[in-house]
């Protein structure tokens, strides 16, 4: 059994890649990403052969190509051996409607993406306690 706990993170921009790789290695070195650029890399990251370790946290944006975060997280949650696995919105939408769509659909947390280092090391401070519980 893997000695730590990764995170599947789902976004297509490069710089958000960048902004939360160097947050997570000042918030927790033990924190492993893996990153993909869509929806559909989630699912086929997920029924990889041979069969993966599930992440702790999945974080999707929600404008991404092929499928996007609403989707994806819609798929997840109605597919029993994913949809325990708790799910955060990491996005640039700070619409209501948005996050509502999104709790409704079962997002354990709807954070909207910062512009700066500081307040993305605050982004993965409040996804820790998701990464890091006892299931």
């Amino acid at each position: 059994m893997s000695q730590y706990k990764f995170v599947l993170y789902a976004d297509d921009d490069v710089d958000d890649k960048d902004w939360v790789t160097d947050a997570c290695r000042a918030v927790d070195r033990s924190l492993q990403m893996v990153f993909v650029e869509n929806g559909r890399q989630v699912i086929d990251y997920l029924l990889g052969k041979p069969p993966v370790q599930l992440p702790a946290l999945i974080v999707l944006d929600l404008n991404m190509p092929e499928m996007d975060g609403r989707q994806t997280l819609q798929k997840l949650k109605a597919t029993p051996q994913y949809q325990d696995i708790p799910v955060a919105i990491v996005t640039t939408s700070a619409n209501n409607m948005d996050r509502e769509v999104c709790q409704r659909l079962g997002a354990s947390i709807y954070l909207t993406k910062p512009d700066t280092v500081q307040a993305w090391q605050d982004i993965v401070r409040q996804l820790l306690p998701f990464v890091f519980t006892e299931k």
